[in-house]
């Protein structure tokens, strides 16, 4: 039953994000990876902080990082529907594509092409969902995305949750 319980929340979570995106400041940056592994505090779909580090295979970590540079580059290309399309069925029940595609669209729109793409942190959380979290940027805003992935049922990486903050820069005038 707790189980249950969890599962809604963590499904009415999603559905929030990918409806409304983060706009809250109780997130700062990730802090920088370091060649190893570091066990780090990464707040969890729930919104609960989790200390992540478990151990990942190469493979993992390798295939997780190769489905996380396929999802920001159609996120920068703006393929949306695709991106909603190939996450993993958990993903796509928190809304409809249509609120998906356009709720990115604008953000996109509002944002602009960014660059400078730079991991920030590669966490295995204890359930083997694989969380990486990207900073980008352009001439007006610094923009963390954090992606979740989890192996599907075929073994392929599937997008299981996505969260991006933008910070304006302090453009001087």
């Amino acid at each position: 039953m707790n189980r249950l319980r969890s599962l809604k929340a963590i499904v009415l979570v999603l559905a929030a994000v990918a409806v409304f995106g983060c706009k809250s400041k109780q997130e700062g940056p990730a802090a920088p990876a370091a060649g190893t592994q570091q066990p780090q505090a990464v707040k969890s779909i729930s919104g609960e902080a989790t200390t992540g580090a478990m151990a990942s295979s190469p493979k993992d970590k390798a295939d997780a990082e190769v489905a996380a540079g396929k999802v920001l580059s159609q996120m920068e290309a703006g393929d949306f529907a695709t991106i909603y399309k190939e996450a993993a069925p958990s993903f796509r029940q928190i809304g409809k594509q249509e609120d998906f595609v356009a709720k990115f669209s604008a953000t996109r729109q509002k944002i602009g092409p960014l660059s400078g793409q730079k991991e920030a942190s590669f966490v295995t959380m204890p359930d083997q969902t694989y969380v990486i979290v990207y900073h980008m940027e352009n001439p007006h805003w610094n923009t963390e995305r954090r992606l979740t992935f989890t192996r599907g049922n075929g073994g392929k990486m599937e997008l299981y949750g996505l969260n991006q903050h933008d910070e304006p820069k302090a453009v001087a005038r």
